[in-house]
């Protein structure tokens, strides 16, 4: 079986998503019913095979042909006015499958949304886009108010969206359809040279030192457009979960908060190849949280946990049986902008399920 090699950092959160997502839409190629495999094969290097035995060309094709497909559907481009009431003049229009959008009218406002909604998602083509747009959450009217304030609707997207919400700004209108419609354009052999490391090419960030293309996925940084692509459809492999309980926002696989504000993402660590259905499996675990909780809760956000210590009962022998051989543990760093913070996932630290490796 063809392995592909890419680069790709294992104590950064973007690459790991990269990887995943580059799988999600392999398999979800319309024409094709391959399975996708995945494993690190160091901490610089990780690996894809396919069952019908790939070359990164033809990756690289079916990468062009699912951002072009994305960028000219009618669900990425829907929008409309949901601060408005009805029959008023709108002019305020956004996405209409962001997963946070601000200020929408009650009750009117919401009534467009959900009819908007339904209709974008009625025209999905694959079960690769609903799983996305599923994992990405939705504005919840479902989970409470704060006193007598409007509704918590961000308690309702998945914590993996992390476009900071300043002057407006939302994930889909602002974020993903702009890098939809730029990578659309490139040829096939400039996708393949993203992917592969040997270009990286910024083109949706007008300061490419400072881009927040990556969403929160890295700090910011010049990110090559094509990897990022994948990586924001990585998403799709981290579902979350709807919870009515107006204290706590819904539940997000991978990634999730603690009290004390300490907010964190894990990750597994595998060289062995996984099918992506496996790490769909692992990476919503029970097992996962608990071994991250555990090390959150041992000072790891600090910087002085070691996996000693930590018991079996903590979701580690399950994790061992999967054949995962250490996880990532990701901060996730929030600015003090109380209107608009700024969030993104700092670099990783690795650590070994066997306790006799270390941390």
């Amino acid at each position: 079986m063809n392995e592909i090699t890419l680069p790709a950092d294992i104590t950064d959160a973007f690459d790991h998503l990269m990887l995943v997502g580059l799988a999600s839409i392999l398999e979800d190629d319309a024409e094709s019913e391959r399975v996708c495999r995945l494993l690190w094969c160091d901490t610089r290097v990780a690996a894809l095979s396919t069952s019908d035995d790939l070359d990164i060309a033809s990756v690289a094709s079916v990468v062009g042909q699912h951002v072009r497909r994305w960028a000219q559907s009618t669900w990425l481009e829907s929008e409309g006015d949901y601060t408005a009431k009805d029959g008023e003049r709108q002019s305020n229009f956004h996405a209409t499958l962001s997963p946070r959008l601000s200020g929408i009218q009650e009750p009117d406002g919401w009534r467009r949304l959900q009819h908007d909604r339904q209709a974008a998602i009625d025209v999905l083509q694959t079960v690769g886009d609903q799983r996305y747009v599923g994992a990405l959450g939705e504005p919840s009217y479902w989970s409470g108010r704060k006193g007598d304030k409007s509704l918590q609707s961000d308690y309702g997207a998945s914590r993996w969206e992390m476009v900071t919400r300043n002057k407006g700004q939302e994930f889909v209108g602002g974020r993903l359809l702009p890098l939809a419609q730029r990578v659309a354009q490139w040829s096939d052999q400039r996708i393949m040279d993203g992917l592969t490391g040997r270009t990286l090419t910024d083109e949706v960030s007008n300061n490419p030192s400072q881009s927040r293309t990556g969403t929160g996925l890295h700090r910011p940084m010049a990110t090559d457009n094509a990897r990022a692509w994948c990586a924001l459809l990585g998403v799709a492999a981290f579902p979350h979960t709807v919870n009515t309980s107006a204290q706590y926002r819904d539940t997000t696989a991978g990634l999730t908060q603690m009290s004390k504000q300490r907010r964190f993402a894990i990750l597994p660590v595998f060289d062995r190849p996984w099918t992506l259905a496996k790490y769909r499996s692992v990476v919503r675990s029970e097992a996962l949280l608990r071994f991250g909780v555990a090390l959150v809760s041992a000072g790891a956000l600090r910087g002085n946990a070691s996996r000693q210590g930590i018991a079996p009962s903590q979701g580690v022998d399950w994790l061992k049986e999967k054949g995962v051989i250490s996880c990532v543990l990701f901060n996730q760093y929030m600015s003090d902008n109380q209107s608009a913070p700024e969030r993104w996932l700092e670099r990783g630290k690795l650590y070994a399920l066997d306790a006799e490796s270390g941390s």
